[in-house]
């Protein structure tokens, strides 16, 4: 769910999706690979990521072409 009421904000889509853009931006090229895009998430939120929430924003984003992968398999921030 993007916005649950039983959950701290912290665990909400839209905040992971956040999280997620603002590590691609900070990124070289603006493109991670996904190990490199939940450790950077974790840094930026001061908490520790799970790989399914790193996928999942991952995937959102990918959803409403927020980003897209290139040919070797990382995240890329669509401009």
């Amino acid at each position: 769910m993007l916005l649950p009421r039983e959950q701290s904000p912290w665990n909400c889509g839209y905040y992971l999706g956040a999280m997620a853009l603002k590590a691609l931006g900070e990124a070289p090229e603006g493109k991670l690979d996904l190990p490199s895009l939940q450790e950077r998430m974790g840094l930026l939120t001061k908490r520790a990521i799970s790989p399914t929430q790193a996928v999942a924003a991952a995937a959102w984003l990918y959803l409403i072409d927020a980003v897209k992968l290139d040919e070797s398999g990382a995240i890329q921030k669509c401009s």
